[in-house]
């Protein structure tokens, strides 16, 4: 089946005006974001490039041309601090991206993880980091849908992202058809119905995945999962916050867990102890022996 997930998303290349070099994302409009009632994003450990492009995009959306008439703006507006909170943690994602990282998953690490799972009469625990409007934790429970519906097994799929608008998106489940330019035919037909001009997937599918409100940067990490996907989150953030995400994530992998990065994406050289390489084309990582340290639970922030 997975052989049809060949088709990532086309992205449309275009030529974007120069970044301002008078942005400062340590100054006052990063001041603003941080002074919103509505915010508790922490942007201090991510790169400041990245925080540069996406606030050199907001400015060119309001149709200012530096930072000094939009800071202005953003301190006496907060309606433009919320857009901008919604820029710079924006996460574009879709059903089933990079292919042949599900390929990997179908053959390899869910047998594993289900034949442990069965042998130890244990709850399979998958979670999504940075799930964005869900697209990645509904392709898991697409998959395992697929591969496990006639096992007897317990499974558990959790998505977590820093944008509540975003969780709300997720829980409804509905997305345009660009989003789902990789989904097999056959699961499209099954586990999708076409109304108000976009593909709303089932109850059955909506209700095997729980969301999140969670910071990675600054909450605790609160669940223990044998699969974790954070692809295409640490390219955001410095290095010592990358360390830090790792370390955070580690510590909810058991011993043989695994560990799915973006493509982009690798360990950092004080993390790579505490895992093995499995399969260094998709990022794709083993928990190796260590200590395991109580997580807290969930309790309280769930967003639905």
């Amino acid at each position: 089946m997975l052989s049809r997930l060949s088709r990532p998303l086309q992205r449309q290349s275009g030529r974007q005006a120069p970044l301002s070099p008078g942005i400062s994302p340590n100054r006052h409009i990063c001041r603003s974001v941080r002074s919103s009632a509505a915010s508790s994003f922490a942007l201090d450990g991510y790169k400041d490039l990245c925080i540069k492009r996406r606030i050199a995009a907001r400015i060119r959306s309001v149709g200012m041309h530096g930072p000094d008439p939009y800071i202005e703006l953003l301190e006496a507006d907060q309606q433009e601090q919320k857009k901008l909170l919604a820029t710079l943690s924006i996460h574009v994602s879709q059903f089933f991206r990079n292919p042949s990282t599900y390929t990997v998953l179908t053959d390899r690490v869910l047998p594993e993880l289900a034949q442990r799972s069965r042998n130890s009469s244990s709850k399979l625990r998958i979670w999504s980091v940075g799930c964005a409007n869900g697209e990645e934790p509904y392709s898991l429970a697409l998959l395992c849908q697929s591969l496990l519906a006639d096992e007897d097994l317990l499974l558990s799929i959790i998505g977590t992202d820093l944008s509540s608008e975003a969780l709300q998106r997720a829980k409804r489940g509905c997305y345009e058809q660009n989003r789902l330019a990789a989904v097999p035919k056959e699961l499209l037909q099954r586990y999708f119905v076409f109304r108000d001009k976009h593909y709303c997937l089932v109850d059955k599918i909506k209700m095997a995945v729980r969301f999140f409100h969670h910071d990675i940067l600054s909450d605790q990490p609160f669940y223990r999962a044998d699969l974790i996907l954070c692809r295409n989150v640490l390219i955001y953030f410095s290095r010592r916050q990358q360390q830090r995400v790792l370390e955070i994530l580690a510590a909810a992998l058991p011993p043989g867990g695994f560990l799915v990065l973006g493509r982009a994406e690798t360990l950092v050289t004080s993390c790579r102890q505490l895992f093995r390489c499995i399969d260094p084309a998709e990022r794709i990582y083993q928990r190796l022996d260590g200590d395991e340290q109580p997580l807290p639970s969930l309790s309280g922030q769930s967003q639905g």
